[in-house]
């Protein structure tokens, strides 16, 4: 009689599920829910009852065609499945709490990407996020985001992506705060109204910046200090001024920036292997002593005045060069500064390390001929050089006189496409 008696007290103690209530009362709890509508809830709640709901791994909840699987299911089902990714499409605007019922929905099924879109409404960022240790990575996507509390943490992030996000310093300060994440992606337009980003994160092992989509006559930059940074691809056509503190981990960079920047802006990159650059550039690129030891491939694009300048510098302190490309990017009528001089002293990787050489857009100028001609005479150990031309009807001829220049290389391959 007592075990009858206390098991009839556990289960009056133990909650009863949602899924095992009467249909009548589910659909009385799902009309207390933001986002109801009764015809979808009613037939939701009959598939359910005929098992004909599934959980879904990937969700996009976009307002303009809603469905509230998605909600009903959540909180119905007993075992959801993990959710993998979840993207809220939110046209109309809503409160701080519906928005946050919605991210609590994905993090109660253990949520790893969560990508909110507010199509340029403002976001409180929700508080539930602060718990979640499964979140990997979060994308906000064309929103104002109000000031973030410096006390917020998101334990598990790792990717963080700004696309077209604006509120003053609140970017700012969600990267600041955040300091485990490894990949950094920002994607700038012309309504964002920060200035200067500061992406102070010690961790960070990836950093991606797109901003060719700005204001022209606003300026601005990035201020970027990350010493663990491994991989930095920078897009940028508005910024006047992209600062690097020291990076002694880059190993591959790929930077197109329009506006001339600090002599220190290509210092920080000594530690690199792989660089691809296209950067107007001085007489003086970097400080004199600056030298790239690891540099093994360089891809160099060839629209801007000193790139000549550059070249050679670069082949005097990159002593294992192995791979050189050069390639006009970006198409433009600026004349270059002065003619291609040949350094006083063969390139230590000219003698002992180039082994390729490809040319894109090759027009076969004279000072053109004066490089390559210097490159073959001088490359020991070079085993294939690539060329290529836009205007075919005279390709034969650049090709051969190519063809007839001198090369020290015994091995040297040309090939012309």
């Amino acid at each position: 009689m007592e075990s009858c008696q206390k098991k009839k007290q556990k289960e009056l103690e133990t909650p009863t599920e949602l899924s095992d209530m009467p249909d009548e009362l589910i659909l009385k709890i799902f009309s207390l829910l933001p986002f109801f509508k009764e015809d979808l809830a009613t037939r939701f709640i009959s598939e359910y009852g005929k098992g004909h709901w599934k959980p879904e791994p990937n969700v996009i909840f976009d307002d303009q065609s809603i469905d509230m699987s998605f909600v009903y299911g959540s909180l119905m089902s007993k075992d959801a499945q993990i959710l993998d990714s979840l993207h809220l499409k939110l046209n109309n605007y809503y409160s701080a709490s519906d928005i946050n019922f919605l991210v609590q929905l994905g993090v109660n099924r253990s949520v790893r990407e969560l990508r909110i879109d507010l199509f340029g409404k403002t976001l409180e960022l929700p508080c539930c996020l602060s718990t979640c240790t499964t979140l990997k990575e979060l994308v906000l996507d064309n929103l104002s985001i109000r000031p973030v509390p410096r006390w917020f943490r998101l334990p598990s992030l790792e990717t963080l992506q700004l696309s077209s996000v604006a509120g003053g310093n609140s970017g700012a300060s969600l990267i600041r705060i955040y300091s485990v994440h490894e990949r950094l992606v920002v994607h700038q337009n012309r309504y964002d109204d920060v200035t200067i980003i500061n992406i102070n994160v010690p961790t960070l092992r990836s950093l991606s910046i797109d901003n060719r989509k700005g204001m022209y006559g606003r300026t601005g930059g990035f201020w970027i200090n990350a010493p663990s940074l491994m991989f930095l691809n920078i897009k940028d056509t508005f910024s006047n001024c992209i600062m690097f503190e020291s990076m002694p981990a880059m190993i591959k960079s790929d930077i197109e920036v329009t506006h001339n920047q600090s002599e220190k802006f290509l210092e920080s990159l000594t530690s690199i292997r792989h660089l691809s650059l296209c950067s107007p550039t001085s007489m003086t690129p970097y400080p004199t002593d600056t030298k790239f030891p690891n540099l093994e491939h360089l891809k160099l694009c060839t629209c801007s005045a000193g790139w000549q300048n550059l070249l050679a510098c670069m082949l005097n302190d990159a002593p294992n060069l192995r791979s050189l490309t050069l390639k006009l990017r970006h198409k433009n009528d600026i004349n270059p500064k002065g003619i291609w001089e040949k350094p006083t002293v063969v390139p230590e990787c000219l003698s002992t390390r180039l082994e390729i050489l490809k040319w894109r857009d090759y027009e076969g100028t004279e000072h053109e001929k004066d490089m390559v001609g210097y490159i073959l005479a001088n490359a020991t150990f070079l085993q294939r050089a690539t060329f290529s031309t836009k205007c075919r009807d005279q390709c034969d001829s650049r090709f051969s006189e190519l063809q007839s220049m001198e090369r020290v290389s015994e091995i040297c391959e040309f090939v012309f496409d």
